[in-house]
């Protein structure tokens, strides 16, 4: 399955610069390992170094957040995610 990926404007630099990414995965989280694998400078920006999402890294599928334990979740041929992160403060 195809999936585009929507790169935030300050991640994009890490992926030549491009506003969106078409990668193949069943699952949220194969399609960020395959853009992981294809961009290995977001590896570290993205996951710790256990492989989980880092805390203030965001992912939306279908217009939902999907949390770092729920990146197994199942996508569907042309959808889009979206790779954001959290801003925090005060």
């Amino acid at each position: 399955m195809t999936v585009t990926i929507n790169v935030a404007s300050y991640l994009q630099p890490h992926v030549d610069n491009k506003e969106s990414v078409s990668v193949r995965g069943k699952t949220i989280r194969e399609c960020l390992d395959n853009l992981v694998t294809r961009y290995p400078g977001l590896k570290t920006m993205l996951f710790d170094k256990d492989g989980k999402l880092q805390d203030f890294v965001s992912v939306f599928a279908g217009g939902q957040i999907a949390y770092g334990n729920e990146l197994d979740q199942p996508v569907k041929d042309g959808d889009t995610l979206h790779v954001l992160y959290i801003i925090g403060g005060g």
